[in-house]
């Protein structure tokens, strides 16, 4: 019950706090004079804002509701309901814990995918597609997810200061999604293929040798089969690297706006991000480890758990939500600073302009309601505000309220 009522007053408690200042905020902005996008838009970005926090205040509800029963009823019954080996025992109450929470969240997951966002525009897919995707997911969920807790719980059951070795697996699946996600994760969900439009690959082509990236092609994922929201990004790792562009992207801005935003994100190559946020993740991940190593066994027995490596993996991702609640602020803080050195350093491949231009389309396209509560803002956002970046590209002029 301790750590229930922990949970509740350090993570669930100043969520929903966030959430209402994120509420009240957006209702208030909505009711001002149109800032970036024309009045229509602007209300219906915030409606749509509104929306999905809703959505994620019921989301966090259940979230307690489900831990709750894990702590006070769940585990003990579940624990005591496996009669197997120590290792398949791991492994089955492991998935039991996640399929169990995957299912409940379901029905949100639906209605924000099939009703919200068509109902703004966004989703194209019908009900066959979403049911082909979550089918995919609980399969990719069953069987690498099952190898990765026997790994673990492998681990723990048989080496001393298991969490340094856990730690050390960790680091290489983190490396390993980034190298194997863009060629043979990503294309369960999506078709890549080649850029046919030979003067725009010249021209991506000529970006890149001129910043030294080398990449395995420029691809056009079929993005909007699912959505109709504009993005582009850089996949993989090492000689695994790909430009993504979504096909809804390429009819929406301008090819100077395109190597722009491409620019971008050849700032954070270039940077080198990426590998700072996997160190900051990795650093999260240790932190988390060594903490849930050296828990105390009242803690276990409070949940009807003796230590035991299923025990540890289900209080490692339950915790994880709390800790990786506050960790986001040092994650987003550094994420903003990098976004904005990647736009000098895209504007400087092309223009602060053409930047500018490109970032105002994706707002616009995507229904992004540009302003934020402060405080929500340094919890979840990753990228500053429109504005700021404008002011940034000393393009403020284009984002002056209507």
């Amino acid at each position: 019950m301790n750590i229930l009522i922990c949970y509740v007053l350090v993570f669930t408690l100043p969520r929903l706090i966030l959430s209402g200042l994120q509420l009240r905020f957006l209702a208030q902005e909505s009711a001002k004079t149109p800032y970036i996008l024309d009045k229509d838009n602007f209300i219906k970005s915030a409606q749509y804002a509104s929306i999905k926090e809703k959505i994620s205040i019921t989301e966090t509800l259940l979230d307690v509701i489900l831990i709750g029963f894990w702590l006070l009823y769940g585990f003990h019954a579940l624990n005591n309901a496996l009669v197997l080996s120590p290792l398949l025992k791991s492994v089955v109450f492991v998935l039991g814990f996640l399929l169990l929470q995957s299912l409940v969240n379901l029905p949100l997951l639906a209605y924000e995918t099939l009703v919200v966002n068509k109902r703004f525009g966004f989703a194209k897919g019908g009900v066959g597609l979403f049911m082909g995707d979550t089918f995919k997911s609980f399969m990719l969920l069953l069987i690498i997810g099952g190898i990765l807790i026997f790994a673990f719980s492998w681990i723990i059951m048989n080496v001393l200061n298991w969490e340094l070795y856990a730690f050390i697996l960790g680091m290489v699946l983190i490396v390993g999604l980034n190298v194997l996600y863009p060629t043979l994760i990503a294309p369960m969900f999506n078709k890549f293929t080649p850029l046919e439009n030979v003067e725009l690959k010249e021209s991506i082509d000529a970006l890149l040798m001129r910043v030294g990236f080398k990449s395995e092609g420029v691809f056009v994922m079929d993005a909007s089969k699912r959505d109709g929201r504009l993005n582009a990004y850089f996949a993989g790792l090492g000689k695994a690297k790909r430009v993504i562009l979504f096909d809804t992207l390429l009819d929406k801005i301008p090819q100077d706006g395109l190597l722009a935003v491409l620019g971008h994100e050849l700032g954070h190559f270039k940077h080198r991000d990426i590998y700072k946020m996997m160190m900051l993740l990795l650093m999260f991940f240790g932190i988390l480890l060594f903490g849930i190593a050296h828990l105390p066994q009242s803690l276990f027995a409070g949940a009807g758990l003796e230590i035991s490596p299923h025990a540890l993996i289900v209080f490692l991702l339950i915790l994880s939500a709390p800790f990786g609640f506050y960790f986001m602020l040092i994650v987003n803080a550094l994420s903003c600073h990098n976004e904005l050195n990647a736009d000098k350093f895209g504007a400087s491949l092309t223009s602060e302009e053409s930047l500018a231009k490109a970032l105002l389309v994706l707002v616009k396209e995507n229904n992004s309601f540009p302003l934020a509560h402060p405080l929500y803002m340094r919890f979840f956002y990753s990228h500053p505000p429109l504005m700021v970046r404008l002011i940034a590209l000393n393009c403020a002029h284009l984002g002056t309220r209507n």
